[in-house]
């Protein structure tokens, strides 16, 4: 025979709670203003580096988006949160591939993403990373409009650095 007490809506409740806790830890920033991080690190293309390091089949090229992250010192790959703050350093590779930022927000180590609060990258403005990623974009959106369903996007070429 059941307990009272295990039929209760508020058992029910706190027992959902706590199954879910792990599930939600670290994903749902309540207090975002207090989590702030200055990261500082050089600026890379994350598919190309994966591709040089480890073998893996990012098609950069291909898709047009050699997203920008930041590789820090110990060797550790963050992306960046594609939003208003974020959207131009992820595009703007022609200008900061290979730089030195510092970039200071909000970490979410679950998924390796930084969510922007600021960035400055040595010797590039921000005017200048504006432009390039406002540049990129054009490009982008141009090879993605050309595209047929089920078929993959004219390849945009290389890098203009090195890997």
């Amino acid at each position: 025979m059941k307990s009272k007490v295990m039929k209760s809506p508020l058992w029910v409740a706190l027992l959902t709670v706590l199954l879910l806790a792990p599930v939600f830890a670290g994903g749902w920033d309540k207090e975002k203003g207090q989590g702030v991080i200055t990261l500082k690190g050089e600026l890379i293309c994350i598919g190309c580096s994966l591709k040089k390091l480890s073998g893996a089949n990012a098609q950069c090229n291909l898709y047009g988006s050699h997203d920008v992250g930041l590789k820090l010192a110990d060797g550790t790959f963050w992306n960046f949160v594609n939003n208003a703050t974020g959207h131009d350093i992820i595009r703007a590779h022609d200008a900061v591939i290979g730089k030195t930022a510092k970039v200071t927000g909000w970490l979410y180590p679950n998924a390796h993403m930084i969510e922007i609060e600021s960035v400055s990258v040595e010797g590039v403005s921000p005017e200048q990373i504006a432009k390039a990623a406002w540049e990129q974009d054009q490009i982008v959106a141009k090879q993605l409009t050309g595209r047929k369903a089920g078929q993959p996007p004219t390849p945009v070429g290389k890098h203009k650095h090195t890997h």
